[in-house]
């Protein structure tokens, strides 16, 4: 028994000094990815967990978040919570970045269009690089080949800077679940697969995007949740809030977008006109310190259900 205590001892040492090498060089591997992005895509990226399981030839990355490239505000355009990689390791001792699998779990997708009418979507470097090499020297990249990619993307989000302020903000619930994309090759062709992929159930257009047929082969359909939108024209929340706060913050937010025509607090309702949509708010307190919203925008009898999901989004994002 005495002999065996000094093989434990060192059996136990050697597991810390390996899980200690391997943090190291998950921390090594993320500080390198995220100082390489703004040269490589041309945006800056960055990740609150990284880790390479060698053993299980997996990544595992948690909260992602990639920024807006240059021009736009300084702020976040892709917000992924959880990305998991099945890499092929012996091809990534080579240099070459060979993924099997990839599932992207995508929150939410931030469009930014500035007072040009430009989006940030057509700005992104590396797609631009990419369709200009198209026409004549390949572009010098790292080997990248994922067979399968499987998307799961939850919200797109419009920030539209053209009309006079304040901001207009529309949102759409793509709920996008397993989509399957297969044998993606190159940065360029997945951060644009992406991005369409994303835009398809939205009204967003961009004349940047439909050149990316040429990248993906395939062409930008038109959008499926239009018909969606015109039958149904309110969305609604459970919000872990009290029905004071998200009353005060919801007559705060219609009140500093547009104009506000009744508000009953007893009631908890708000008639509002924002960007020239009639907007109805209704608030029930559902105990508990937590409430229940309902939020409708229509437009000349016609839903506006973009409108609707955007109020919803701000409201929520002032009450985080």
């Amino acid at each position: 028994m005495h002999k065996l205590k000094p093989l434990i001892f060192w059996f136990l040492l050697v597991v810390l000094i390996i899980s200690l090498l391997a943090a190291f060089r998950d921390i090594l591997i993320k500080s390198a990815v995220e100082l390489a992005s703004p040269n490589l895509i041309g945006a800056k990226i960055e990740m609150g967990e990284f880790s390479l399981r060698l053993l299980t030839h997996k990544i595992h990355i948690k909260n992602f978040r990639m920024y807006n490239p240059p021009g736009f505000p300084d702020q976040v355009f892709l917000v992924m919570p959880e990305m998991d990689l099945n890499v092929d390791v012996p091809q990534l001792m080579k240099g070459k970045m060979h993924f099997p699998l990839v599932v992207f779990n995508m929150e939410k997708m931030i469009i930014f269009k500035n007072k040009e009418g430009k989006l940030n979507v057509d700005s992104i470097k590396i797609i631009q690089e990419q369709m200009a090499a198209n026409k004549g020297k390949p572009m010098k990249l790292p080997v990248f080949k994922i067979d399968l990619l499987e998307l799961n993307i939850g919200k797109v989000i419009l920030e539209d800077y053209t009309h006079a302020p304040p901001v207009r903000v529309e949102a759409y619930d793509v709920n996008i679940k397993d989509q399957k994309i297969r044998n993606i090759n190159g940065i360029p062709k997945l951060m644009a697969a992406v991005i369409v992929e994303a835009m398809k159930p939205t009204a967003i257009r961009s004349a940047g995007i439909f050149a990316a047929e040429a990248l993906l082969g395939v062409g930008f359909l038109p959008a499926v949740a239009i018909g969606i939108a015109i039958a149904q024209d309110d969305v609604t929340a459970d919000l872990s809030h009290s029905f004071d706060s998200v009353y005060q913050d919801a007559l705060k937010l219609v009140q500093g977008l547009g104009t506000v025509k009744k508000a009953d607090a007893k009631k908890g309702q708000i008639l509002a006109k924002v960007y020239g949509v009639d907007i109805t708010v209704n608030i029930q307190d559902t105990g508990w310190n937590k409430s229940h919203i309902m939020i409708k925008a229509r437009q000349y009898f016609l839903a506006k259900l973009e409108i609707a999901n955007g109020l919803l989004y701000q409201l929520t994002e002032r009450l985080k």
